[in-house]
């Protein structure tokens, strides 16, 4: 198995905190995080928590997704929208988070009940994945799809793990390096942001080493230099 953080963004519903929590304990995991929650401490989560109260307590509060997968290696977001982007099954992308090194941070990532995700915050997580569903009714309760998802990385088998990866910190930084080229080359332009969300996250996706790292610096710093050089301004 696999012990990934659960992270819940703008969770609404203090019952289906308290069931995740509860549902965490189920499968073995202990690392909740809360981004921007209301006012969550309250009876309701500690009652649907049965037994599960010490996972509360340990909960952290950020401010934003970014600042909660701040260390992480890798990330999962769960989001059953349909947008045409290719997604993940549920199994495969916890897989996927399998084989992360050993002792590298991971984390499955939930949205708010009613609106899910945003697309900026599917981005920064790089993997995305959906859970199968009958389709008389395709969604599912926030803590059941957490329970669902923690199963499978309960059930999950030992993976081959690669060697170092970059963190999620290193990514991002890589990807404003690399912005900086592609903005030169007009690759990226200011009309045209959406270009930028997405190339981060097809970069945070990639499971990405520091000599991967160490080459992309180096296109991006060529990139740089060819737009100057050719008094290309973008």
């Amino acid at each position: 198995m696999i012990r990934p953080a659960v992270v819940l963004v703008r969770p609404e519903n203090n019952a289906n905190i308290g069931a995740t929590a509860r549902v965490m304990k189920n499968t073995g995991l202990s690392d909740l995080r809360l981004v921007d929650p209301s006012d969550w401490r309250t009876i309701e989560t500690w009652r649907t928590a049965w037994a599960s109260q010490e996972i509360l307590e340990n909960a952290k509060v950020f401010k934003t997704l970014d600042e909660a997968l701040r260390g992480s290696t890798m990330a999962l977001a769960l989001s059953g929208r349909d947008d045409k982007v290719t997604v993940l099954d549920v199994r495969e992308g916890v897989r996927q988070l399998g084989t992360a090194p050993e002792g590298a941070s991971v984390c499955l990532v939930f949205g708010p009940e009613q609106s899910g995700l945003t697309f900026e915050e599917m981005a920064l997580c790089g993997r995305r994945a959906f859970i199968p569903s009958h389709p008389a009714q395709p969604s599912y309760n926030l803590s059941h799809a957490v329970g669902i998802t923690a199963y499978e990385c309960f059930r999950l088998e030992p993976q081959a793990r690669p060697g170092h990866l970059l963190s999620y910190d290193d990514r991002q930084k890589l990807a404003e390096e690399m912005e900086i080229g592609l903005r030169a080359v007009g690759a990226i332009r200011k009309e045209k942001e959406r270009y930028s969300r997405l190339f981060r996250g097809f970069l945070t996706s990639l499971d990405l080493s520091v000599a991967d790292a160490r080459w992309m610096r180096f296109v991006g710093y060529c990139m740089e230099r060819a737009a100057r050089d050719a008094g290309y301004k973008g």
